[in-house]
């Protein structure tokens, strides 16, 4: 981004994430372009306020601001324009700071009664800005029961292929699974570093077929990953959908700015309120609000609107506008467990063509009947101790067990009736005893992974769990204790019936 379009970023906001089209209430999953300030914003109306400029917020801004309709993205954070965003391997560095909503669960009761920790991008292009930077889709049987068991029409894998194919420029060109000039650039071809080459072999060795293209025909098998990555840079949601959309007159940005929430005229969305620079301030919607705040904030600025379980406003003084039980609720994420060996030799640096720690994955059906994989374990050649852990050292590497078909699910529930009340957050992560079990039959797959012959020069001492720890109560155990966040939280607002 050059220095004129950081000067002009700094002077807008961009946040969140609801529609409303025709009395229904729906939900989203250069130069700037007319240059306003926020009291030119409050004093227009537009035929779209999208409300959250992360992942989906972006991408409505350029799709529905491409068709010459006059439309507002408000951001609760501030611009993406520091380079611990673009240079991939930077990403743990934004972690508590001001790009990350630093989210806390409350202690979880199954989770040896400990706070997991939920980095959320606070910028433009919200978690596409803080995440990994893997490219991976759902899998089809995925799509397909959103349409079939969900009421989801529309949403079948068939029905998505094309729009995942528009989105995309894909550097190994098109084919049937991807499209190429669009664009979200995906970087498919780097040179591994050399433990995760190491790794992947090892895979192979312990019966997981190599796949080349885990977005393609199918996803079982071990596959380097396809990245969020252009010449060396991070791709952002921002960067790709949002930066060309910002050269057009019709779209206007507001930065720093949280949406209070969506005012109605009966039973139609009219506007939203904001709070900038510690004033409130109004905007009118002539067609739709867009709600896209992802997991966290959508349902939010969902119930602080009156949207969501009755008996649970009420006794926060919330005007109910809509009884809809199921805002806030069903939140569930994926799990992540970290089986960490120390290194038998110096593991080196990545080179500067590394781009992340992030280049491996497998993913594993843990019953062949199963229509899709319900694991999807992470290599990383550094390790990836939990807050609690001790550290012995950092000459080490990581076979991430993992969960991705979670059977616990949770809630977020406001504390209070003021934006700035902190939310309660409980996914009760493992309160199903089948997210344990997955979870121990994972780590004794990446145990199997790591004693084959690929990894005998790297691999030392056990670190975590221990080789001590062999029963699978103790695995659970250990589960329990060092279950992390995949960082995928999702379903708080649930489409279909």
């Amino acid at each position: 981004m050059t220095d004129t379009k950081n000067t002009h970023l700094t002077r807008r906001s961009f946040i969140g994430r609801t529609a409303v089209a025709s009395g229904v209430l729906s939900l989203g999953g250069g130069l700037l372009g007319a240059s306003v300030n926020p009291v030119d914003a409050q004093e227009q109306s537009y035929d779209y306020v999208i409300c959250g400029a992360g992942s989906a917020g972006c991408v409505l801004a350029n799709r529905l601001s491409e068709d010459g309709a006059r439309v507002l993205l408000i951001e609760a954070g501030g611009p993406d324009s520091t380079e611990m965003i673009s240079t991939p391997m930077r990403l743990i560095e934004l972690w508590g700071t001001k790009y990350d909503w630093g989210y806390q669960t409350v202690p979880q009761e199954h989770a040896a009664n400990r706070q997991l920790f939920w980095p959320r991008g606070k910028t433009l292009g919200g978690s596409s800005s803080l995440n990994g930077m893997i490219y991976v889709r759902g899998n089809a049987s995925d799509y397909d029961a959103w349409a079939s068991d969900f009421g989801c029409e529309g949403w079948d894998y068939e029905s998505v292929l094309p729009y995942f194919k528009k989105s995309e420029d894909f550097s190994r060109g098109a084919n049937k699974y991807h499209g190429e000039g669009g664009p979200l650039h995906v970087t498919a071809d780097y040179e591994p570093h050399p433990l995760t080459r190491a790794m992947v072999e090892a895979a192979q060795e312990a019966g997981y077929p190599f796949n080349e293209d885990t977005n393609g025909a199918q996803q079982n098998g071990v596959a380097y990953v396809d990245l969020n990555t252009k010449d060396g840079e991070r791709a952002s949601t921002a960067v790709a959908f949002l930066r060309p959309a910002l050269e057009r007159e019709n779209l206007t940005l507001i930065t720093d700015a949280r949406v209070l929430n969506v005012e109605f005229e009966g039973d139609r969305a009219t506007g939203v309120t904001y709070l900038q620079e510690n004033e409130t301030r109004r905007v009118s919607a002539n067609r739709e609000v867009i709600v896209s705040g992802g997991a966290i904030e959508s349902p939010r600025i969902l119930m602080m609107s009156g949207i969501g379980p009755r008996d649970h406003l009420e006794e926060l003084g919330i005007k109910v506008r809509e009884d809809l039980p199921g805002v806030g609720k069903n939140l569930n994420d994926h799990t992540l467990c970290p089986v960490i060996f120390e290194g038998k030799k110096e593991i080196p640096a990545p080179s500067d063509m590394a781009i992340t720690v992030l280049h491996a994955h497998v993913f594993i059906r843990s019953d062949d009947a199963l229509p899709g994989p319900d694991m999807q374990p992470l290599f990383f050649h550094v390790p990836y101790y939990t807050p609690e852990m001790e550290q012995p050292t950092g000459n080490a590497f990581t076979l991430n067990a993992s969960g991705v078909q979670p059977a616990s699910h949770g809630e977020i529930r406001l504390s209070g009736s003021s934006i700035d009340d902190q939310l309660h957050i409980n996914p009760k992560v493992l309160s199903d005893m089948h997210d344990v079990d997955i979870l121990v039959k994972s780590i004794r797959q990446m145990r199997e992974i790591a004693a084959q012959p690929a990894l005998a020069e790297w691999k030392g001492r056990e670190i975590y769990p221990g080789e001590e720890l062999q029963s699978d109560e103790e695995l659970a155990e250990y589960a329990r204790s060092a279950v992390m966040s995949y960082h995928h939280q999702n379903g708080t607002c649930a489409m279909g019936t």
